[in-house]
């Protein structure tokens, strides 16, 4: 199929020598027709994309459906061959084809993301587009890691700098819609706090929320975070993909759970919050490494973060938040320590229909006691904690 569009055609350097560039709109659904992604992978070691992130992509047609007005000017990169050039004054027409069973023409260098949540929007989105005109492979390579190793993140002071000479509320509802903030202490803690899908939405305890809804700790919301970016997954080194991936996993325990969503429950507590993050995500880390069980865990894909987490509930019980524990406070490495031990021995009592509380340490004894004698009339085995 052939395909022309409008462009300004030009050469960046003032002695005429490098690349020729093209800038130009398209459709985001005749941009995927004729645009391709070069993926690095064990059959193909050049090329510089990796798999994509179906969070991103996700958090993008979230973007643009959340307001009107918002848009993501940002242009995607591609190399581009093939293409015929036609000079009318200040604006060219370029002409290529794209034939079916054949290598298309164009090969994304940046922006994939961009263009994948874009179409999802739908295929009649504009994709602002900078196109190097027959590109070679070395400089398609290189365009990419250049980009990729050059980007800086604004500073968040300059961020809260800006903010100030804008209305605080327009402002700060729009940036809501990317799950950005004004707040100096945000991250993943406001996000959480205030993204719609969040199971956590108002119940942080800080001052944006009434008194009686504060249920857990920001410095909670921050380590969960850590954790969950220290799986070292490609996939999470973002922080919305971060974002996404805890918002997929604690509503799944929020749905399975609900009776330990609230105030003074011990899954609330920051150990708590802490410990079942981290379960879960060496959960999933070790099921990564299993040939068998690999293709069930995407980081980056919410779906399967969500069934992930379905499964590893299933090895446990809630039933080990509702008991007393030997001691008050468990918030150290020692104590953490002791929980994802007792974590590991529930998970494995539940998997092989044994006696959940087998084997357990923290449980207090008394407590074991009287559950056992309230629900079932018998009293625990010697050994049982």
């Amino acid at each position: 199929m052939q395909y022309e569009y409008d462009a300004f055609v030009f050469q960046q350097r003032a002695d005429g020598s490098g690349p020729l560039f093209a800038m130009f709109q398209a459709p985001a659904g005749e941009v995927d027709a004729w645009a391709d992604v070069d993926r690095l992978g064990p059959d193909n070691k050049l090329g510089p994309q990796r798999e994509p992130k179906k969070s991103r992509i996700s958090s993008i047609k979230r973007f643009f459906a959340d307001d009107p007005n918002n848009t993501i000017p940002t242009a995607i990169v591609v190399g581009l061959k093939g293409v015929v050039v036609e000079v009318q004054g200040n604006i060219s027409k370029i002409k290529f084809e794209a034939v079916v069973d054949q290598p298309k023409p164009g090969l994304i260098i940046d922006g994939q993301h961009r263009l994948r949540g874009l179409q999802a929007v739908s295929d009649a989105t504009f994709v602002p587009i900078v196109a190097i005109l027959e590109a070679t492979d070395l400089e398609m390579a290189f365009q990419f890691l250049v980009i990729n190793n050059k980007s800086a993140r604004v500073p968040p002071d300059h961020i809260r700098a800006l903010a100030l000479n804008y209305s605080q509320d327009q402002l700060e509802t729009r940036l809501r819609t990317a799950r950005l903030s004004q707040n100096p202490n945000l991250g993943s803690v406001g996000v959480l706090d205030e993204d719609d899908e969040s199971p956590f939405r108002g119940i942080v305890d800080w001052p944006n929320n009434p008194a009686d809804s504060r249920i857990i700790a920001p410095s909670a919301v921050e380590s969960m975070a850590a954790e969950v970016r220290s799986l070292g997954f490609g996939e999470l080194e973002d922080l919305d993909s971060v974002n996404a991936f805890l918002i997929a996993m604690w509503s799944v325990i929020k749905e399975e759970w609900p009776n330990l969503f609230v105030k003074g429950s011990k899954l609330m507590s920051k150990v708590g919050l802490i410990c079942i993050t981290q379960f879960v995500c060496t959960t999933m880390k070790t099921w990564a490494r299993n040939p068998h069980l690999r293709t069930q865990v995407d980081p980056g894909d919410p779906d399967k973060v969500r069934n992930v987490t379905r499964d590893v509930l299933n090895t446990l019980s809630p039933r080990f938040f509702e008991a007393d524990w030997t001691s008050t406070s468990y918030d150290t490495r020692a104590g953490r320590d002791q929980i994802m031990n007792d974590l590991e021995a529930l998970s494995f009592n539940v998997a092989n229909s044994e006696h959940w509380y087998e084997g357990l340490k923290i449980i207090d004894r008394n407590w074991l006691q009287v559950h056992l004698s309230d629900h079932a009339g018998a009293t625990p085995p010697v050994d049982a904690v």
